[in-house]
């Protein structure tokens, strides 16, 4: 009996403090990492974040089929790789702050200042999935992406 109500105000504690427990677990899926990475190029005032979650499945049979992607408030185009039961999602997201337009524009025209809006929530991050054979969506929410330096290309090459 004591073991039960142990149990039992250990749960209340954690969900009243709002412990991440359900954050990084979901199902069969456990989060392992969320990195961002910082890149800019190709026209002047392109740039972007290169986003790379990995995730573990607990058992190697299962198989998730990612269906969205958002971090940080924006919804990122990504690709999904799979590697025994390690699942590695990588999205791009670009932003343009302002195209130079002088430098493309016919002469005499006038200077538009381009902008895409951004919606950068750092607490909105998530990846929607679905198991195998079934039409289920499960949501795993990532607490926060880490800021690492780019490695090799900066600038993502189409595929």
């Amino acid at each position: 009996m004591n073991n039960q109500l142990s149990i039992i105000i250990f749960w209340i504690l954690a969900l009243s403090c709002k412990a991440p427990v359900s954050s990084f677990y979901q199902g069969n899926v456990t989060l392992v990492s969320a990195e961002k990475s910082e890149w800019f190029g190709g026209r002047p005032g392109v740039r972007g974040t290169m986003y790379t979650a990995v995730l573990k499945l607990k058992n190697s049979k299962d198989r998730i089929t990612v269906i969205s992607f958002k971090a940080e408030g924006n919804t990122v185009s990504f690709t999904q790789s799979v590697s025994g039961n390690t699942i590695t999602v990588k999205g791009n997201f670009q932003k343009q702050d302002e195209i130079n337009t002088i430098e493309y524009s016919p002469s005499g025209s006038t200077v538009v200042k381009s902008e895409i809006k951004t919606s950068l929530n750092p607490k909105e991050n998530w990846i929607e999935y679905t198991v195998k054979d079934s039409k289920k969506i499960y949501k795993i929410n990532i607490p926060k992406f880490t800021l690492v330096e780019p490695e090799g290309e900066l600038i993502p090459r189409r595929q």
